[in-house]
């Protein structure tokens, strides 16, 4: 998950800040994270690896992928950035992430295994 982290941090840093510099964030600190926000943290890190390890985007489709990610996952490049750098020194914040990249994992292995018993042949 580290590798998708830090790819999303790079390109995160790459696009424009959306406050003007100076401005006070809107984003409450690292150490207020509840379980909701950590579930889509984990999430996002997750599918950022997907698409960071797609060989077949070109740079700038893989960026603008991972900046579709995070605006269907709901959460801001500042605030992943910051919850990113907040894990890197937190073990019971990587602890919460991991379990719950765990559960997405498991959530959509079992959706994944429920979809063969469906019937394609219908048509």
């Amino acid at each position: 998950m580290l590798t998708g982290t830090a790819l999303a941090q790079d390109n995160a840093a790459a696009q424009p800040p959306a406050a003007a510099p100076g401005t006070p964030s809107q984003l409450p600190p690292a150490g207020e994270i509840d379980d909701e926000e950590v579930s889509r943290f984990a999430l996002t890190a997750l599918v950022l690896e997907q698409v960071a390890g797609d060989t077949t985007l070109a740079k700038e489709q893989q960026q603008a992928a991972m900046m579709g990610v995070m605006q269907q996952t709901g959460i801001d490049p500042q605030r992943f950035n910051q919850i990113a750098l907040a894990s890197e020194s937190d073990t019971g914040l990587q602890q919460r992430i991991q379990a719950a990249a765990e559960q997405h994992v498991a959530a959509a292995q079992q959706q994944q295994q429920a979809q063969p018993a469906a019937p394609e042949s219908g048509r």
